[in-house]
């Protein structure tokens, strides 16, 4: 059954996720750089500390977190691509077989 093993791929929706996965990206690096910027507000030493090693702690599982976001990011990358390009292929030959007849 031919209509079975259509497949259909909207294209759109993997682009605006590739955007959005780097913009998830963007932001997962940006947290990062607030460490500092917040020393002031945690208080005494012992607070501060505490905060330090939850800070790191967390710094870590954000950059497995970022590892993983690129991977998808690269997923749906190369799922556009091979859509597109599979799709561009199969026009090519369209255009070609209606030229033959």
């Amino acid at each position: 059954m031919a209509g079975d093993s259509d497949l259909i791929v909207n294209v759109d929706i993997l682009v605006e996720s590739e955007k959005n996965l780097d913009k998830i990206k963007k932001e997962l690096e940006g947290i990062g750089k607030r460490k500092e910027d917040m020393h002031p507000y945690w208080g005494s030493e012992k607070i501060s500390e505490a905060m330090d090693k939850f800070v790191d702690n967390w710094d870590d599982y954000r950059t497995k977190m970022i590892e993983s976001v690129e991977s998808v990011g690269t997923l749906v990358t190369n799922a556009i691509n091979g859509f597109t390009g599979a799709d561009a292929a199969l026009a090519r030959e369209l255009k070609k077989a209606r030229k033959g007849k």
